[in-house]
């Protein structure tokens, strides 16, 4: 069956479920080409108290299970991950992603599960001292029923994160998945199903975006959700959070960023060149950790961009960078800021605007002049451009990038490692990479970020961490 004539169901109670709407979702190769469908639940009110009861009941039934078991599920559904890979990798190029992501995306779920799985046989407590008890237990249980929402630029790696954390934890999971990407969600519940999560353990649904405040309301409404997950833009997850605190119920958000490069003067000019622009451009921008603003030391600055202009020219022939935006709202976004600040004295060192508000097309771009009263310096861009900018005091660097609200990645880029290491200790963000790219995520090491870019941390013990309550036990005789 062709990608453009399938439909792609809610997953409830391990079956797939169909309604009578169906929903387009277009490539960003074309903007305009449907791929293929999606069904979504109608009644909303109804839906979220049957899959919330079933969460509820799936979480009793999974968290019970045996650790020995939970592996053996864990197990196969790496080893079904790994046999449709080539499925998952589809799954993200019907809509436009790029090749070498769409792999990124598959292999990367694949070493998130595996990390989990060797996870699951560690301690969940310990003995702690007491002055008033015989025997004091701290312990590590599930929080219960979590719901997951996890968007569209990665979306077999961010839908299958979102599940197997809180899994893994012993928590059920509903995910309630990106209406841009439902094929790539789809085919990852799809396979933990298979290999063997309890039905109403993980469930999957699919909501029209105009209904979805009312689908996280009413969920939350229920009482029966411990804890949320959400992936996504820092706006949106300012409502979730929002709508999340007046249940009192805690959350783990991985929101936006305006990450930072510091270019110190001992800088590999030619490797940070070339890291920088790839950690800007890469999937066109499209990632939450891509580099948004690079700060060069300003005795090197006239060297390190004649070095970006030489390095932009050749990297900017991989037809990779042709594709475009996901949708033409993200276009005109784009448009806007880089129109802002030009109008407003900034200039392009490289590339030429596309303000063509009729096609996603958006060439890649490098400008400098932004200062503080122009809208791209403080706003995410989503895109595929960055601003380069001039300093003399990497401390006094330090205390202005830590008033800015977003606080997810940094890069520093120096031969002095060690110096780099007591800058990256001071810079308030999620995680600091020297001489490395912004973009970066693996399976053993906590990611997140701090301020608007979100609370919490994905990711290996930190991720089961998230999804657990630390319990006290005392016993006296």
């Amino acid at each position: 069956m062709s990608a453009i004539s399938r439909t792609f169901p809610s997953i409830i109670e391990g079956k797939d479920f169909h309604s009578n709407e169906k929903h387009p979702v277009y490539s960003h190769v074309t903007q305009k080409e449907a791929i293929h469908y999606f069904s979504y639940l109608t009644d909303i009110k109804k839906a979220v108290s049957k899959i919330a009861a079933d969460a509820d009941e799936g979480f009793e039934e999974w968290s019970s299970m045996a650790y020995q078991e939970r592996v053996k599920i864990f197990e196969k559904a790496a080893a079904l991950l790994a046999e449709r890979r080539e499925e998952l990798i589809a799954s993200h190029k019907n809509i436009g992603g790029p090749t070498w992501f769409s792999h990124v995306n598959a292999d990367e779920i694949i070493s998130q599960l595996k990390e989990y799985t060797s996870l699951l046989s560690r301690p969940t407590g310990l003995v702690a001292q007491s002055a008033h008890s015989d025997l004091a237990l701290v312990v590590k249980q599930p929080l219960g029923p979590v719901l997951a929402i996890a968007p569209w630029n990665a979306p077999v790696l961010l839908a299958g994160r979102a599940i197997v954390a809180p899994l893994a934890a012993g928590c059920s999971v509903i995910l309630k998945a990106s209406e841009k990407a439902p094929e790539s969600a789809y085919l990852v519940v799809k396979t933990f199903i298979d290999a063997g999560i309890p039905s109403k353990a993980l469930q999957l649904v699919f909501i029209k975006p105009d209904d979805n405040p009312e689908f996280i309301n009413s969920i939350l409404d229920t009482g029966l959700i411990k804890k949320v997950n959400f992936t996504g833009s820092t706006i949106v997850g300012k409502k979730i959070a929002e709508a999340a605190s007046k249940h009192l119920v805690p959350y783990l958000m991985e929101l936006g960023g305006k990450n930072v490069s510091i270019v110190e003067k001992d800088a590999d000019l030619v490797r940070a060149v070339e890291t920088i622009i790839w950690s800007s451009w890469s999937h066109k921008g499209q990632i939450c950790m891509s580099t948004d603003k690079v700060f060069v030391d300003e005795s090197i600055y006239d060297k390190f961009v004649a070095q970006l202009k030489v390095s932009a020219n050749e990297i900017v022939k991989d037809p990779d960078y042709a594709i475009s935006q996901r949708d033409i709202t993200f276009k005109r976004n784009l448009v806007k800021l880089v129109k802002n600040a030009l109008d407003l004295g900034a200039n392009l060192i490289f590339g030429k605007l596309n303000d063509h508000l009729d096609s996603g097309s958006f060439s890649p771009l490098i400008l400098e002049n932004v200062t503080s009263n122009m809208l791209l310096d403080s706003t995410e861009s989503f895109g595929p451009l960055f601003a380069v900018y001039k300093y003399s005091d990497t401390i006094k660097l330090v205390k202005e990038l830590n008033r800015a609200d977003y606080g997810l990645k940094a890069s520093i880029w120096s031969q002095n490692v060690l110096q780099a290491l007591e800058t990256a200790k001071k810079i308030h963000v999620g995680g600091v990479h020297i001489n490395s790219s912004t973009i970066h995520d693996e399976a053993t090491l906590p990611h997140g970020g701090v301020k608007s870019s979100g609370a919490g941390r994905f990711n290996s013990i930190w991720g089961i961490d998230d999804f657990s309550i630390t319990k006290t036990i005392t016993l006296s005789q």
